[in-house]
């Protein structure tokens, strides 16, 4: 005893479509299932065309162009805000090296200007508006309360008469903790493909 053969959906639709086999035709004619499958792929064809058409507002694009410029715009800002924050450190730099009379100021200048471009790169990545995994969300988490701690003893006016060097060094913390958390999300970014 031998099982019957079906016709595939593929061999269905060529027939529907006017192209299908001499065999194809025959089995549908004798098979209730396949001439049932063939009777569904023709009503859900009905179905379709019965849909209405959809135009898309011809207005919209006014929106959508300045949408997309506008992005552009705040990308190029963003670039141009990272530019100088960079040229203000390197000018700091070559101000360090031209008068080294004053190396605690100079050098706590000099970390305020790193921690400057730090946070400009870090608030460019927009990092608000990304979504973090639990472990990744932990780990910005605990930089951003140290980041917080050093931003307390920084705005401690007492401390930072008194040592001028802890002062510099708080700075290159606050640089250093920024570039964790742009590292962090930059990382995260590249594993989600944002």
């Amino acid at each position: 005893m031998s099982e019957m053969r079906h016709a595939t959906s593929e061999e269905l639709l060529a027939l529907r479509d006017g192209e299908g086999s001499a065999w194809t035709r025959e089995h549908v004619a004798a098979c209730a299932a396949c001439a049932a499958g063939l009777e569904d792929l023709e009503q859900m064809r009905s179905r379709l065309r019965a849909l209405p058409s959809f135009a898309p507002p011809r207005d919209r694009w006014p929106v959508v162009e300045q949408a997309a410029r506008s992005e552009r715009r705040r990308r190029r800002f963003s670039a141009g805000i990272g530019t100088l924050a960079a040229a203000a450190v390197l000018v700091l730099g070559f101000a360090v090296l031209r008068h080294p009379k004053a190396p605690e100021d100079a050098a706590v200048r000099q970390a305020m200007a790193e921690s400057a471009a730090m946070e400009q790169v870090f608030r460019s990545l927009q990092p608000d508006q990304r979504a973090l995994t639990g472990r990744t969300a932990g780990v910005v988490a605990d930089l951003e309360d140290r980041l917080a701690q050093v931003d307390a003893a920084l705005n401690d006016p007492s401390a930072l008469r008194a040592d001028p060097e802890r002062v510099a060094g708080l700075w290159k913390q606050r640089a250093g903790l920024l570039s964790a958390l742009v590292d962090v999300h930059e990382t995260r970014a590249t594993y989600a493909g944002l």
